[in-house]
């Protein structure tokens, strides 16, 4: 049986015709659209969120003790401990405040250098995932972000809608890992997977959605793919851009899944992992 041992090498992406890349590029200008958002600013604090939640919103909304005196905390996600699950009064949000990571993050844990509020995390990744529920792409909803500004630095927060889901990616692929070093080396044959072969050409075809439209995720790892039954959803859109649809980036948005493929799965060259990986891709070149 042939062996993919989850090449990177990937065929080319069907872009976007020239008409459709026109009309990409007038989409996706969220900037030139007004009442996209409504921006609160107030001395060196900024509040940016929807016209719905205009005249509810204020500053306590980004506080965790906030909700946390109000029983209404819920818990953390996975990750450096900077994103809580909270219960509004209008559903389950998730509530983030942006850590740095690498060496950064022993010089200054979460301050960020201020060229402007267009370029602020907080301010660019609401902008995204607005363009992300325009689009109809499986993604969190925007709520609100506050960017707050001291000195030349600034701090910021985001909250977005909490998205239903059974598990990660990540977490399949790890009840899939536990599962089949159960089985003794006699019976490898017996391994099954945790993850069905649809779901993998799901996850696949999701990407490609995103691609299409021009979505560049600056983390796509299992950890950021949640799985919901037959639905697919990717997160944490922090540093994504919107692009004109090419190759190299897609290409290199795969490449980092299959390494945090690999890694979880610890193995780059098992067989079903290998058959599961191109089902993925099937999916994807649909």
């Amino acid at each position: 049986m042939k062996n993919y041992c989850l090449k990177p090498d990937f065929p080319s992406l069907r872009l976007l015709s020239r008409s459709s890349t026109k009309s990409f590029k007038i989409n996706h200008s969220i900037i030139d659209q007004p009442n996209s958002l409504h921006t609160i600013n107030k001395k060196n604090l900024s509040i940016i969120t929807s016209d719905e939640l205009k005249n509810e919103i204020n500053q306590q909304w980004f506080e965790q003790d906030y909700w946390m005196n109000q029983g209404r905390l819920l818990g953390a996600n996975s990750g450096r401990g900077s994103t809580w699950v909270i219960k509004s009064e209008w559903g389950k949000w998730v509530l983030r405040h942006y850590f740095r990571g690498g060496f950064y993050a022993k010089l200054n844990r979460d301050r960020y250098f201020w060229t402007g509020l267009k370029n602020t995390r907080a301010f660019k990744e609401y902008q995204l995932l607005t363009e992300l529920q325009n689009l109809n792409l499986p993604s969190p909803k925007p709520v609100a972000a506050m960017v707050v500004k001291k000195g030349l630095s600034y701090r910021n927060d985001l909250i977005m809608e909490h998205v239903q889901h059974k598990m990660t990616f990540a977490q399949g692929l790890r009840n899939e890992q536990i599962s089949n070093e159960q089985i003794s080396h006699e019976h490898q044959s017996d391994k099954k997977s945790a993850l069905p072969i649809d779901t993998w050409q799901r996850i696949g075809r999701t990407i490609a959605q995103f691609h299409h439209n021009g979505i560049y995720h600056s983390d796509l790892n299992a950890h950021n793919i949640l799985l919901n039954g037959e639905q697919v959803f990717l997160i944490d859109f922090d540093k994504g851009k919107i692009r004109t649809p090419k190759p190299h980036w897609q290409q290199d948005n795969m490449s980092r899944l299959k390494r945090s493929i690999e890694k979880i799965s610890n193995s780059s060259c098992d067989t079903q992992l290998s058959q599961q990986w191109q089902s993925l891709l099937d999916g994807y070149h649909a």
